[in-house]
This record gives C-alpha cells, sequence and structure tokens, in this order.
C-alpha cells in the first residue's frame, strides 16, 4: 500500500506535465507578496511573514509549502522593498524560490496608493533519488536504473526567475478599505533538466488577479472582509473566495472556497502589538480518497518607524 502511494504521488507530479505551478494555501489575502511584488511597502510599515500549508495530510511525501516574507516601506523615496522565500515540496520534487522585490510607490487621488513592482531572484529545483516504478510493485528485483530516464544521484538545478505585478490600495474611512493587484510570475519561464535525455522541466508563466474589501458593520465592531484570487497559466484557472469577519479589530473568523469544492475555516487573532497568528483546515468536497484535508499555519508581525526630532519610534500599525 506505501508503494502504491508513493506511485500515485509520481503520477500527479508527471500529469502536471513539464510544467509546475506556484503553490496555493488558504491564507493568500495575508501573503500578497508571495505573487505580487508590486505590495512591497503597502502598509507603511515593516511586515514580516510566515506560513506553513500541508496538504492531504497522512499520505507519505504529501506536499507541503513553507512561505517566508518581509516587507519595508521607504516613504522617503515613494519606494518600498521586499524579499520572498519558498520551499514546495511535493513528492520527489522539491522547489526552492528567492526572490527580493521592489515597487515605486504612487500617490493616486486623495486617498490612493498604487505600487508597481519587479521581482528578481533564484529558483532551485531538485528530486530524490527514492524512486518506486510501477515495475518494482511486482518485481522485487527491479530497480529504477532499468528506466534510462529516471535519475538515481539528487541533482539540484537553478534557474533565475522574475516577477511584475501592480497593487493598488485606497482608505475611505478608518475601517472601510479595499485593495487590487494584478500580477505574473516566473516571466522567464524558469527550465530545470533532471537527465539530459528528458524534455526540461519549466515553471510556468503565471498571472494572477487579487482583490478584496473590508466593510465595518453599523455597530462598528464588526468588519467584513470578503476577498477572491484568480490563478491561471491559460492551460488550468484556479478561482478562490474568502470571507472572514473581524471582531472589534482583534478577533476574526472566515470561510474559504476553492473552484475545485474545497472548503476551509480558519480562525486567527491580532494582538495589540500588531502580532497576527491563524490557522486553517480545508476539506476536499470533490475528492474521492480517504486523505483529504489540508492545514495551514500563519504568523505576522508588522510595525511602522516614524522619526521625530532626530529620534526613530516605533508604533504599531494597521495593516493588510
Amino acid at each position: 500500500m506505501k508503494k502504491l502511494l508513493n506511485l500515485a504521488l509520481l503520477m500527479v507530479i508527471l500529469t502536471m506535465g513539464y510544467s509546475q505551478t506556484d503553490p496555493q494555501y488558504s491564507f493568500n489575502m495575508f501573503n500578497h507578496m508571495a505573487i505580487n511584488p508590486g505590495f512591497a511597502g503597502a502598509n507603511g510599515g515593516i511586515c514580516a511573514r510566515a506560513i506553513f500549508h500541508e496538504q492531504w495530510m497522512g499520505f507519505e511525501n504529501n506536499p507541503r509549502t513553507m512561505v517566508l516574507s518581509a516587507d519595508m516601506a521607504m516613504p522617503n523615496i515613494s519606494s518600498g522593498v521586499g524579499i520572498n522565500v519558498l520551499s514546495d515540496n511535493v513528492g520527489f520534487n522539491t522547489s526552492t524560490y528567492f526572490n527580493a522585490n521592489y515597487a515605486y510607490r504612487l500617490k493616486v487621488g486623495d486617498d490612493g496608493d498604487l505600487g508597481l513592482g519587479l521581482g528578481l531572484g533564484l529558483i532551485q529545483n531538485s528530486l530524490s533519488a527514492e524512486w518506486i516504478t510501477s515495475q518494482m510493485l511486482y518485481d522485487e528485483n527491479a530497480a529504477p536504473t532499468d528506466d534510462p530516464t529516471i535519475s538515481t544521484n539528487q541533482e539540484p538545478h537553478i534557474a533565475f526567475d522574475a516577477n511584475f505585478g501592480l497593487f493598488y490600495h485606497t482608505t475611505f474611512d478608518k475601517y472601510n478599505e479595499m485593495y487590487a493587484g494584478i500580477s505574473a510570475t516566473h516571466l522567464t519561464k524558469p527550465k530545470f533538466s533532471t537527465n539530459e535525455d528528458v524534455k526540461a522541466n519549466y515553471m510556468a508563466r503565471t498571472y494572477y488577479l487579487d482583490a478584496g474589501y473590508y466593510y465595518t458593520m453599523p455597530n462598528g465592531v464588526i468588519q467584513l472582509r470578503p476577498s477572491v484570487l484568480v490563478k491561471t497559466d491559460f492551460i488550468t484557472t484556479q478561482f478562490s473566495a474568502n470571507l472572514t469577519a473581524l471582531y472589534n479589530q482583534m478577533f476574526w473568523a472566515g470561510l474559504t472556497y476553492r473552484a475545485n469544492n474545497d472548503l476551509g475555516l480558519m480562525v486567527g487573532a491580532t494582538l495589540k502589538n500588531n502580532l497576527s497568528f491563524g490557522i486553517a483546515y480545508e476539506y476536499g468536497l470533490g475528492m474521492d480518497f480517504k486523505n483529504k484535508s489540508s492545514f495551514d499555519v500563519m504568523l505576522k508581525y508588522c510595525f511602522s518607524i516614524t522619526k521625530s526630532k532626530g529620534k526613530t519610534s516605533y508604533k504599531s500599525v494597521r495593516f493588510l
């Protein structure tokens, strides 16, 4: 049974064609930086984030993703800078992303802010040597080396990567805001080859449309935050929608729906020092196998830096 599960994960990788796409997780609305360099500096302060995603819990070698990002506003030069580090493990395949982002920030109207961002970096892709072929399920003497297209050594490959994005944010009043972003990742379509006899694997150029709105109820205590995300490489398209309710600017809970019939629940809190944390659980309604649930954990911290009379002071800041 263990070998069958490993073979199933291998088939998942192969059925992705020779192209790979960006990983997807529940807390997209808390980490715009991962998909849009135009977001860098949008919060007006310094922010750091960490997200861990585990998919299909219970499977050996199941997909796991870790995202670390940070960004900082540079208002003196109307700019923002940021970095992303991402590790994505799917079966035998491991991808590590690193990019540095820069966004030029423009004022639009009285309260609007538009970021034009560019991200440059590297992607490392590798395959582990723990191969199990279909022949090995029935022949104890068979080995992966019997198939000339399979590498038996871990072979990391590094390629240059580039992303571009626009991110717009405006505030209507103290608690009513909206944002919208459009971006493209892997503009260079980074290519990897694990065997000279096999067609090179590559990262598919992927496009995103991201939007959300913050609406405060008449009682002034509950704020609703609907958001949507569309992701496409023009071969496959993924759509997800989220509705989060924030209570007293501190506690929040929400529901997420993905077009492939994934339904998720998330809860979390933002403390007075602007440390945020949350957990999310997704269940695949349209899947036929047993282990079809996913789990996310998120941590985020933001603060602003203000200068007064030659001194630097720190204060908390509300953030996207």
